[in-house]
């Protein structure tokens, strides 16, 4: 009988301390992702031919980046591509993601703003642009240089 108590106190030991190591990694995934200056310098590129390049001199190049959407990030309703500057914004509030303003020269007198996110710490999984407001659905830029 001593031996079927040690069991299962071991047993419920283990299964407290394996639950404490998820709920930790679930609260840190559920954090926003901050990102410094540094993290969105590179080149980009996404689904559909989409390619985005920062600089760390503050300019920026996008071709067919996604500036419109149907309700999903395979939908994509307009794109620009152009030439323009970018730069990192002031978190709204602590829980919000870290983002930068890109603004492409898309024609003679035409600008676009896009809104650029970091996805994952450090922007680890990529730079994401939000479909709406409506849903968490994101399209995805992977960092190619």
């Amino acid at each position: 009988m001593k031996i079927v108590a040690r069991l299962a106190i071991a047993a419920s030991a283990l299964v407290l301390v394996a639950g404490g190591v998820l709920l930790v990694s679930l609260i840190r995934e559920s954090e926003p992702f901050k990102a410094e200056r540094s993290d969105f310098v590179g080149s980009w590129a996404g689904p559909g031919g989409a390619q985005l390049t920062v600089r760390e001199d503050g300019t920026a190049t996008g071709v067919k980046v996604p500036s419109g959407f149907d309700g999903s990030a395979s939908a994509v309703t307009d794109t620009a591509s152009g030439s323009g500057t970018w730069t990192m914004s002031k978190r709204h509030t602590s829980l919000a993601n870290q983002e930068i303003l890109v603004k492409l020269q898309t024609g003679p007198k035409e600008k676009t703003t896009l809104e650029v996110g970091a996805y994952g710490q450090g922007a680890k999984h990529g730079l994401y642009l939000s479909v709406s407001a409506d849903t968490e659905e994101m399209f995805v830029l992977k960092k190619t240089s």
